[in-house]
């Protein structure tokens, strides 16, 4: 059974953190006092999602991070909603505010994450409770850069709520009797999900022109989207990543990351200097750019240790 003292540590601090930002979100970013109750809803009811897994007592420090941004992230998402509800993209959602307030939640995430490391307090908890504010700030802030500022493709929402109809879809392949089964651990799962954050970061960015951000929507979003399918296919016992034919395509795309990597680097300097020479090749050195270091071969990223983190379900974060 949970401790309730456990409990009563998470709600205390949860309450005066989620409070805290959202006040400061009302009265420094001028965030209406419409949006600033809805961000603090959002946010208690991430926390209570997340506190299925009983918190650790002590909180400890990297948990207490996690809840600040995000209650960062649950402000930005109720300011977004409230702008929806009142057909008025403007409400404290102009200028560097959403950017700024997106980033540093994302680098949050990796600090909570060395912190969790560091100070061997890694936790069931706090996996869920890092997935949760990777996914919403993930879906918050994409739905500003689609709906507020048009520097995203109305389709990258399906990247940026796709956790969430990741999830609605195997509660319903669940409801329907089918068994799921376990994600093998991918680090380029965790990759996928970074750039998607970093993306979206860049197109809240004020000077970020529309026409900008659709080829690198597609050279990022896109295997993200494939990404999710095939985890869902994993998942749902569709596909068996322990097949031959899983394990050649796995090991063909292990073999494919340097060459692909060095081409798209190539062709980025090359459609750089078209750029530059005045032809209209749009942004699609940027779009190679990316997603050469996408593929790039790497050291395996470390994460908080957690086993959420190893699924799609988290694959926001």
């Amino acid at each position: 059974m949970r401790d309730s003292g456990d409990g009563n540590e998470l709600w205390r601090f949860a309450t005066a953190a989620g409070g805290a930002v959202c006040a400061a979100g009302i009265l420094l970013a001028g965030l209406p006092l419409g949006g600033g109750l809805l961000g603090f809803a959002i946010f208690s009811g991430v926390v209570a999602f997340a506190a299925r897994e009983p918190a650790p007592r002590p909180l400890g420090l990297a948990n207490r991070l996690t809840l600040v941004r995000l209650g960062a992230l649950a402000v930005l998402a109720g300011g977004g909603l409230a702008a929806t509800l009142t057909s008025d993209a403007g409400l404290a959602l102009a200028g560097w505010m959403p950017c700024l307030v997106y980033a540093a939640a994302a680098l949050g995430d990796y600090a909570d994450g060395a912190i969790a490391r560091r100070t061997r307090t890694t936790s069931a908890f706090g996996a869920r409770l890092d997935a949760e504010a990777d996914a919403l700030g993930l879906a918050a802030a994409s739905g500003i850069a689609v709906f507020a500022s048009g520097t995203l493709p109305a389709w990258y929402l399906l990247a940026g709520f796709g956790r969430y109809l990741f999830g609605a879809a195997l509660f319903a392949e669940k409801r329907w009797g089918r068994r799921l089964v376990e994600l093998p651990s991918s680090p380029f799962r965790r990759r996928l999900a970074g750039f998607q954050m970093g993306l979206v970061a860049v197109c809240l960015a004020p000077f970020i022109e529309p026409e900008w951000a659709p080829p690198s929507t597609l050279a990022l979003g896109l295997p993200f989207l494939i990404g999710f399918a095939r985890d869902y296919l994993i998942r749902t016992g569709r596909l068996d990543p322990e097949s031959a034919g899983s394990r050649r395509l796995t090991g063909l795309f292990g073999r494919l990351r340097r060459p692909m990597s060095r081409i798209a680097a190539a062709a980025a300097v090359a459609l750089g200097i078209l750029r530059l020479a005045g032809l209209p090749v749009g942004s699609w050195g940027l779009a190679a750019f990316f997603f050469g270091w996408l593929v790039r071969p790497g050291r395996r990223p470390v994460g908080r240790g957690r086993p959420v983190v190893a699924s799609s379900e988290s694959q926001s974060g």
